[in-house]
C-alpha cells in the first residue's frame, strides 16, 4: 500500500474560482480515492467540507463519486462544479470564504491539538491556522517515517 499523503493545501487557498477550501477539498477526497489519505482526515463529510458544498448548493454524494470516480485534475474540478452548483455566485463564494477565513476551532478539538502540537499561546484559536500547523507536523513526520 502507498504511503499517505498530509492534505498539507490550506483551506485558505482558492483556485481561480476563487472559493477557498476547495482546492483542499478536492485533494483530500482525490488522497482518499488513492488510498493515500491518512486516518483522521475527513473527506466530503463535516466540517468546512460540508459547509462548502451545501453553501454552493453541490450534491455533496454526486461530488465525492465525481472525484473518487473521474480522479479529475483541479480545473476540471472547478469545471464540474461551475456546471452543478446551484448557488454558486458572489454572495456564496463571499460566505465560504468569510467562514474559512474567521471561525475558531470547537474547543474539545483545540484542547487536543494544542496538547499534541505543543501550542501554549491561547489566543491562538483560528480553525484553519490551527490545521495548517497539523498538517505540517503529520507532513513531517511522514517524511522522517523510515522506510
Amino acid at each position: 500500500m502507498p504511503a499517505p499523503i498530509a492534505p498539507v493545501l490550506s483551506s485558505s487557498v482558492k483556485g481561480p474560482l476563487g472559493v477557498a477550501h476547495l482546492p483542499r477539498l478536492w485533494l483530500k477526497i482525490l488522497l482518499f480515492a488513492s488510498g493515500r489519505l491518512p486516518e483522521g482526515y475527513r473527506h466530503g463529510v463535516g466540517g468546512f467540507d460540508e459547509f462548502l458544498t451545501t453553501t454552493l448548493g453541490i450534491d455533496s454524494e454526486a461530488f465525492v463519486a465525481y472525484i473518487e470516480t473521474e480522479k479529475p485534475n483541479y480545473l476540471a474540478l472547478e469545471a464540474w462544479v461551475r456546471k452543478h452548483a446551484a448557488t454558486l455566485n458572489a454572495e456564496a463564494i463571499a460566505t465560504v470564504n468569510a467562514r474559512v477565513a474567521t471561525v475558531d476551532m470547537k474547543e474539545e478539538m483545540l484542547a487536543e491539538r494544542r496538547e499534541r502540537l505543543g501550542i501554549t499561546d491561547l489566543t491562538y484559536t483560528n480553525a484553519v491556522d490551527v490545521n495548517n500547523l497539523d498538517d505540517w507536523q503529520a507532513f513531517h513526520d511522514m517524511l522522517l517515517q523510515p522506510g
